[in-house]
């Protein structure tokens, strides 16, 4: 089949209304055009042209608009969701990322609270709190504290910063996939199953690379994806060269085999990234085939997600004086 063949999906009734407000809204977002002319501004009036693009006080204070974008988005779709346990993963989703920031500024001393990502359930201070060893961590939920535990002690073994990613991501990863397949929404399986691979494959390369222990990877391998783990251990019988030849036959075929071939020959992960963004933004936007459901929600907040990302890395490109070809280089965006 075709990874961008359009999933059918029969329209769930109870979200027609909300379906309508977020395919409105989404309209609105800003596109090609108007990113463009986010680089092309003048840094001093970024901030404006950001409020015309509906970040509300981006004058004022740009990145403060930024992140308060993402908590508006979960909490409308919060709004409008009819099943919180899955909409939960929005929060959970911005506590892991701000976990894993905080185990690194605790580790590496420096301050966290300006790397915090409002839109979850957890405090600055109890994140901080958690990671530095206090146990008094009322807003952090369970699963999150104990990715931060885990994360530290990998850290303590292996002085490696990528444990403390894949840590998060592989905590995480346990209730996104078990949620998203678990809502037997087939729209919301696939992307899970996208995201698992992608997340595995540049895990497991990157410490195949840097010639890491595979015991970091098989501790933190995230399941369900459409590549198997028995793939992975059949990676560890053969040269590095060799494993493009492997992935022509995987789910994605000769596309993901072709990247990873250039970042086996050439050390440049740079494709890969290329790869796995569009991967999941190109699904992500098929949401448009769905005439209504749960699933056009967690899309609308995905592609924001991704939208205030590339909004983000703009704004502080254009404030290191980064030239513009450099810019437009770096983003990953889908509009761009």
């Amino acid at each position: 089949m075709s990874l961008n063949a359009p999933i059918i999906v029969d329209g769930d009734t109870k979200y027609t209304f909300a379906t309508g407000v977020v395919r409105g809204m989404w309209y609105k977002r800003p596109g090609k055009a108007e990113f463009y002319r986010l680089i092309d501004v003048d840094s001093a009036e970024v901030g404006k042209l950001l409020e015309e693009y509906g970040y509300f006080d981006a004058d004022v204070d740009a990145e403060k608009a930024i992140t308060d974008e993402w908590t508006k988005t979960i909490s409308l779709v919060e709004s409008l969701s009819h099943d919180p346990e899955i909409t939960r993963l929005l929060r959970l989703f911005t506590d892991f990322t701000n976990a894993a920031a905080a185990v690194k500024a605790n580790i590496f001393e420096y301050d966290y609270a300006p790397l915090h990502i409002p839109g979850g359930f957890a405090s600055t201070e109890d994140l901080i709190a958690v990671a530095s060893g206090n146990e008094k961590h009322c807003t952090v939920p369970a699963e999150v504290a104990e990715s931060i535990h885990v994360a530290i002690d990998a850290y303590s073994v292996a002085k490696l910063p990528i444990i403390i990613d894949l840590a998060a991501d592989h905590f995480f990863g346990k209730f996104y996939t078990s949620q998203m397949i678990g809502s037997g929404r087939e729209f919301l399986a696939e992307y899970v199953r996208r995201w698992a691979d992608m997340k595995n494959i540049s895990a497991y390369l990157r410490m195949r690379v840097a010639g890491l222990p595979n015991e970091h990877f098989e501790q933190f391998f995230i399941e369900n994806g459409h590549i198997p783990h028995s793939q992975f251990q059949a990676f560890e019988l053969q040269e590095l060269d060799g494993i493009p030849a492997r992935l022509v036959f995987s789910y994605y075929g000769k596309p993901l085999a072709d990247v990873v071939s250039k970042l086996v020959h050439e050390d440049d992960f740079g494709p890969l990234s290329k790869y796995s963004y569009e991967l999941l933004e190109t699904f992500l936007r098929q949401n448009i085939y769905i005439s209504y459901g749960l699933e056009v929600l967690l899309a609308y907040a995905f592609l924001v997600w991704r939208e205030i990302r590339a909004v983000g890395s703009i704004l502080r490109m254009k404030n290191a004086n980064i030239d513009r070809d450099r810019i437009t280089e770096r983003i990953m965006y889908d509009d761009l």
